[in-house]
């Protein structure tokens, strides 16, 4: 501990004990202590008598007396400072790293932040009974330190402390990405002045005045831990979401790809059910690749677009409406050829339909033999071929 640790260290004591800070006066009297001068340089520096300086000496060894319970001097007073600033250390560090209370299944991982033991004791021993997991640290130097390892699911953060106050740690962990989230409650004495308005301002999320009652310490952190949880579900939801969109964006990048490159014609149809019978009175179109259209020479929004494809599947083969319901109703397999004439061509084609949950996908491909159209053997085959083309 140097000089100036010391003096404000017994500056921010002394004001969350009594309400007062040290005045120039005294801390010279503490510098003049530390460095074991005489109180006739303190007078000189100040232009006051020695007098009335002892006088003022005497004051704050009884206040310092009184605060840290045994008898405080000029001759003892950085003994005595060095001595506990030891075992302050010893003691923060034996919290920081040990847990008056385990549990397989904490309910959450809890920082507590406060240059006080007495506060850091209190606080543990309740907040470690209740199932949490409990770190604590004296300092705001040290806090940042701890959190950027390891970050905790709630801070219980002090705003009055020597080297950087709650304020401003709280203002830099905010500023930060991987810590701007952790939800900060700040912890005040009742005799501090509290800028409730700052607190919130510099991202605080709640605040408790000290001294702290058991039940609305508890009942507050379990707030904003399950405040903190619900924000972690929704995001991950919203992720899985993404996740689920960019899928199916891909999937359905590859399957337009799939269909726009294949040679065969692609058509995928889904049965319209009367309402009140269930059955099916006709189909309507899913999607329908370029090649498909073109073979029936009709453009994809025609097809896609309208209903009323009973009659239209039955010109391209006799029956094959009713073949194509039972494609639906048994998910039997139709295998069929047919001719179709476009643009003054008449071409053999096969037709393959198979169940698609309810409806079907069907494929139709050209049917060549060595260059030619292969000669058809059925004759209302081509009788209805050339039907199509009078029509």
């Amino acid at each position: 501990m140097t000089l100036e640790e010391a003096i404000k260290w017994v500056d921010s004591t002394l004001e969350s004990k009594i309400g007062k800070k040290l005045t120039i006066p005294e801390k010279e009297i503490l510098k003049a202590a530390w460095e074991s001068e005489p109180y006739n340089a303190v007078a000189d520096s100040l232009y006051m008598s020695v007098g009335h300086i002892k006088d003022l000496a005497s004051l704050l060894w009884k206040r310092l007396s009184d605060l840290l319970e045994e008898k405080v001097t000029k001759n003892n007073f950085r003994h005595l400072l060095l001595r506990r600033s030891a075992t302050f250390t010893q003691s923060s560090l034996e919290i920081s790293d040990s847990d008056t209370y385990q549990t397989e299944d904490p309910k959450g991982n809890i920082l507590i932040v406060d240059d006080l033991i007495e506060n850091l004791h209190f606080l543990n021993d309740i907040l470690s009974k209740q199932g949490y997991k409990v770190r604590s640290v004296t300092n705001g130097n040290m806090a940042l330190r701890t959190i950027r390892n390891n970050p905790p699911d709630v801070i219980l953060l002090d705003i009055k402390m020597p080297d950087i106050d709650g304020y401003q740690v709280c203002s830099i962990l905010k500023a930060e990405s991987e810590t701007s989230d952790i939800p900060i409650i700040f912890l005040s004495a009742l005799n501090e002045v509290f800028d409730k308005v700052k607190a919130f301002e510099v991202g605080g999320v709640d605040y408790i005045t000290k001294p702290c009652q058991t039940e609305e310490v508890i009942a507050r952190i379990q707030t904003h831990l399950t405040l903190q949880q619900q924000k972690r579900q929704l995001r991950q939801e919203i992720e899985k979401h993404q996740q689920t969109a960019e899928i199916l964006y891909q999937s359905r990048a590859l399957l337009a790809s799939l269909l726009n490159s294949s040679r065969d014609g692609i058509a995928a149809m889904q049965a319209v059910r009367d309402m009140l019978t269930g059955e099916i009175e006709d189909f309507r179109y899913l999607l329908v690749n370029p090649v498909f259209a073109k073979i029936l020479d009709k453009k994809r929004e025609e097809l896609t677009n309208n209903l009323g494809q009973k009659q239209f599947l039955n010109k391209l083969i006799p029956g094959l409406f009713e073949q194509l319901m039972q494609v639906v109703e048994t998910g039997e397999t139709l295998e069929k050829e047919f001719f179709w004439v476009t643009n003054m061509q008449t071409k053999c084609y096969e037709l393959i339909a198979l169940k698609l949950g309810d409806g079907f996908s069907m494929t139709v491909r050209e049917v060549k033999d060595d260059g030619e159209m292969r000669e058809v053997g059925e004759q209302g085959i081509w009788n209805n071929a050339k039907l199509n083309y009078q029509r």
